[in-house]
């Protein structure tokens, strides 16, 4: 059972090293940086639900009707739906205002990637054998649990700093500003990232590594064109402030 999700997990992975090497000279046709996105618009908070509830739903469930469960993979699936439980349900009627729209190629897509890396997960870390008890006191799990709560941290503080910013102004398009802003206009995807290159080290499973590199590919393109956009739209944003990475990028 390992050794076939063994090689779609590396054909998956490569997938997204390849996804982020063409990111930079591909124009992105799904909506998520910049751009209409293709197909009919649909209402946003919808369209982020459907995107978001394969994430949510299958890697529990294919975990959990396997049988196969251990304490390991029981921690690894609550640390899932609690970032999940947030992005699909919470999210969408906190952020998302009445009236806003997002293209079908990106709920779409969003929604077949999410059914991927949960199909992957959940068979892996049903039937990996190296996933013991004796894993829980591993330093790479321990360091990974706490590494992911941090990253959790700055991506929900983040997110939650930018949402008061744009309701101080009337939900208009803001600079941000404040905390981690002051070095970096994207502290909420780094923590994103965070979260889930930790999650790769504390299930120590190629799937996750997988959807690890995907999230990078995802995120840092995405980070880079939102820098861009502010400098372009606030005169007064300072040059020097990082797109993701204070010191790196």
């Amino acid at each position: 059972m390992i050794a076939p999700l063994t090689l779609l997990s590396a054909i998956w992975a490569a997938l997204a090293v390849l996804a982020f090497a063409v990111s930079f000279k591909v124009r992105d046709i799904t909506g998520r940086i910049g751009g209409g996105g293709w197909g009919k618009h649909i209402d946003a908070r919808w369209g982020w639900f459907w995107m978001e509830l394969p994430a949510l739903v299958t890697f529990p469930a294919v975990y959990f009707a396997s049988g196969n469960l251990h304490l390991v993979g029981n921690i690894a699936v609550a640390l899932w739906l609690a970032h999940y439980g947030h992005r699909t349900l919470v999210w969408p009627l906190v952020v998302l205002k009445s009236g806003a729209t997002i293209p079908s190629g990106m709920w779409m897509s969003g929604g077949a990637f999410n059914v991927i890396n949960g199909l992957l997960l959940g068979a892996y870390l049903a039937f990996a054998p190296q996933l013991g008890d004796a894993w829980l006191s591993d330093p790479r799990f321990l360091a990974g649990v706490v590494l992911m709560l941090g990253g959790a941290w700055l991506n929900l503080w983040s997110d939650y700093r930018l949402l008061a910013l744009r309701r101080r102004s009337g939900h208009q398009r803001v600079m941000p500003e404040g905390g981690a802003f002051n070095l970096s206009c994207c502290p909420n995807l780094l923590g994103e990232i965070i979260e889930w290159l930790v999650f790769a080290l504390l299930t120590w499973c190629l799937p996750a590594l997988a959807f690890a590199l995907w999230s990078i590919a995802n995120l840092v393109p995405r980070a880079l064109w939102r820098r861009s956009w502010y400098r372009t739209n606030f005169p007064d944003f300072p040059r020097t402030r990082a797109a993701l990475i204070p010191g790196l990028l």
